[in-house]
């Protein structure tokens, strides 16, 4: 293999990997694998006639590969037999050990009859893996009898391992995208059934409307809907769709274990039965119609404000395996707005805005319209939401004047006991618990009437709706919040992961090229010393070897915060002192630690946890000047290690604080930095799966927050 031939491949691999780096987040898996095929016969210097490209994606729900995903490049046209991975084939083989797997290297395992028939000699197969987890497969075949050189073939392993990042990224989008949009289409379909319930008046029109919703909402063939009377004690059939009312259709149940509705309403809770025919629910299910069997069964129970059963909404399916958890977690929502419906007509209206705010207004708009509603039904003058986090004390998140402050003790009163609080002190006060679906407590609604006035039950009833929907709207967030959050480090991880790839091979290659310097030096004074007589001479002839030499320890060096890094436990205070090696802090400012040697490792690579405190401690220095002091501490959580770096410099502009993080902010450019400033730190940080924010008033100096995970020892 000739220089040049080396030199091209390495420049085709270049290319390749630009191009699928180069690729929109939002392609599709199809597209990306067609792609990969495309720049694998590239990177070979081929012709589509001359090899071809196959390509299955990797099914991590059936730990198979998905043969639908299949992606041919330079195939033949007009074949009509499948190629399917065979259980025992070299796909199969080459998932397993995790490399590839090449046909005249293993002649027992045989070239598909498939492959063979379009023209197949030669066969190569390399598993597709990121971060440990198969995504796919590349098969490569040439129509001649040839085998891939060795330089071929390590291309092939480093264009295989980008083309799997990428395609990990792509997946992970996609499902993300999907997650997102079940989400929204479950909002979008509550939102309208809300909209269909609030243009009827009459209760009868209401509970076909919501039967009729939840039939097209999970796609059941039957339901039912029925109501609690409470004197008897009886479950009595309200609504009724997809079969007709037969003498062995019970018009009225027991509440109780010897049917599957009354066995909801006894326990409160969701059931969701695969097949009727297991035990226990084949000996209390009874066929209502011979010749219709019915096998999957999903029951929710409609629960009151105060937590009674109101009755149950039961849908059925002659299709075992019928409903989803998805199905289920609809179904719930749809009971808990059916006893909204029910219950108060005009409360419902109301929340049709609610949920608009919800949708596109954002946590605190709809906090402020729900404390609206809630002040313009129940005739309050004022009104306040409390949030509690885990583990924290309440905080006032919205109130309609500064005195609602004065409603804590109040506040921590519900927080403790879960149910409804009033007083009477200057006026009438009255507060319910926020509760999540799983019945903690997230926060306290409170409203305040000046003039002196009794609460009814009514009133509590009221407020306990819109409180549920505020707790609805604070988990919303946090879910969102989160799930942006996890985009964002699996973006950040992915990318530099591809980043670190591409920058080995960009150092391999600078070392082939300046590293020769060094030796064509020695060569040149081995055969030309008369050369290195003359002073000036030799002197340049060192100086090109030095030069040289720091140029690659200067790669090196940098290369190290790109490369792909599995966070390990690593302890804080020798990356910090890492950090001092390398940095100049004048005379006159003065830097201590607090409450760093006894901290727990954290879950970080240590050259760059080492990069973090240099630029944190740089940018204080900087900030200071010549004169003032810089304070380093940490303290342990149970699942995190909060590291502080704080200053008494000037402090930073409210409104430059968000833009500090950004690429093109900095204006420094130092060789440890690689001249991005905070947002290397950042994105540094994030890789660590942790977070940083700033802290800082002009005047009053700054502090960075670095929260980082806690590493734990194992079992």
């Amino acid at each position: 293999m000739t220089f040049s031939e080396i030199e091209g491949i390495l420049q085709r691999l270049q290319i390749a990997g630009g191009r699928l780096a180069s690729l929109p987040p939002e392609t599709s898996v199809p597209e990306c694998l067609r792609r990969v095929g495309e720049e694998a016969i590239r990177l070979l210097g081929l012709e589509e006639e001359a090899a071809t490209a196959i390509l299955f994606a990797y099914d991590s729900d059936q730990r198979s590969l998905d043969p639908a995903s299949r992606i041919a490049v330079g195939e033949v046209e007009g074949l009509t037999d499948p190629d399917w991975p065979r259980p025992d084939g070299m796909a199969a083989r080459a998932l397993a050990r995790g490399r590839r797997v090449l046909s005249w290297e293993e002649p027992d395992t045989p070239i598909h009859p498939a492959k063979q028939a379009a023209g197949a000699r030669m066969v190569g197969c390399w598993p597709l893996i990121a971060a440990g987890e198969p995504v796919g497969v590349l098969y490569l075949s040439f129509r001649e009898e040839r085998s891939f050189t060795a330089l071929e073939l390590r291309a092939l392993e480093i264009f295989a391992s980008m083309a799997a990042l990428l395609l990990r990224r792509l997946q992970v989008m996609e499902r993300l995208q999907q997650n997102l949009h079940r989400a929204t289409r479950e909002l979008d379909e509550l939102r309208r059934m809300d909209h269909l319930l609030s243009a009827r008046a009459d209760p009868q029109e209401i509970l076909e409307a919501i039967l009729r919703i939840a039939l097209e909402l999970t796609g059941a063939r039957f339901g039912t809907l029925r109501l609690l009377d409470p004197q008897r004690q009886r479950l009595v059939l309200r609504a009724l769709i997809g079969r007709p009312l037969l003498p062995n259709l019970a018009p009225e149940l027991e509440v109780d274990e010897t049917s599957i509705v009354g066995w909801v309403a006894v326990h409160r809770r969701s059931l969701r039965i695969s097949d009727l025919h297991d035990s226990p629910w084949a000996s209390i299910y009874r066929p209502w119609l011979a010749g219709h069997e019915i096998r999957s069964e999903l029951a929710v129970p409609l629960i009151g404000a105060g937590g009674e059963v109101e009755g149950v909404l039961n849908l059925e399916s002659p299709e075992p395996g019928a409903f989803t958890e998805g199905d289920q977690r609809l179904l719930e929502m749809l009971a808990a707005r059916a006893v909204i419906a029910l219950q108060e007509m005009r409360l419902l209206r109301g929340m049709q805005e609610i949920t608009g705010q919800l949708l596109h207004g954002g946590r605190e708009a709809l906090f402020a319209r729900a404390v609206a509603l809630a002040c313009e039904l129940i005739q309050a003058s004022d009104g306040a939401i409390w949030l509690i986090p885990p583990a924290a004390s309440p905080y006032l998140a919205f109130a309609t004047r500064p005195a609602m402050a004065g409603t804590a003790g109040l506040v921590e009163a519900v927080s403790r006991s879960r149910r409804p609080l009033s007083v009477e002190s200057g006026g009438c006060t009255l507060a319910v618990p926020m509760l999540e679906p799983g019945g903690t407590v997230c926060g306290v609604f409170v409203v305040h009437s000046a003039r002196p006035r009794t609460f009814t039950e009514r009133d509590q009833r009221l407020l306990i709706i819109l409180a549920n929907q505020a707790a609805l709207a604070v988990q919303l967030a946090e879910h969102v919040r989160a799930l942006q959050a996890a985009r964002e480090r699996q973006a950040v991880t992915e990318a530099f992961a591809a980043i670190g790839d591409i920058a080995a091979n960009l150092l391999h290659r600078l070392n082939n090229h300046i590293g020769l310097i060094p030796v064509r030096l020695e060569g040149l004074q081995e055969k030309r010393s008369d050369l290195f007589q003359d002073p000036y001479l030799a002197s340049v002839f060192q100086e090109i070897e030095s030069r040289a030499r720091a140029a690659l320890d200067a790669v090196r060096e940098a290369m190290v915060y790109l490369r792909p890094m599995a966070p390990r436990p690593v302890p804080i205070l020798p990356c910090l002192q890492m950090a001092l090696r390398d940095l100049r802090i004048p005379p006159g400012i003065h830097l201590e630690t607090a409450g760093l040697e006894d901290l727990p490792p954290v879950m970080a690579g240590e050259p760059q946890l080492a990069l973090v405190f240099f630029n944190l401690l740089e940018n204080a220095v900087e900030a200071l000047g010549e004169n003032g002091w810089i304070r380093v501490e940490g303290r342990a959580g149970p699942e995190e290690v909060i590291l502080t770096v704080r200053d008494n410099g000037p402090g930073i502009p409210l409104e430059l604080q968000e833009r500090i993080f950004e690429l093109d902010f900095s204006t420094k450019r130092s060789p440890k930095k690689l001249g991005f400033g905070l947002w290397w730190v950042k994105m540094l940080v994030q890789r660590f799966g942790g977070e940083i924010r700033v802290e800082s008033a002009p005047g009053h100096g700054t502090a960075f927050h670095v929260r980082l995970p806690r590493a734990h020892s194992g079992p």
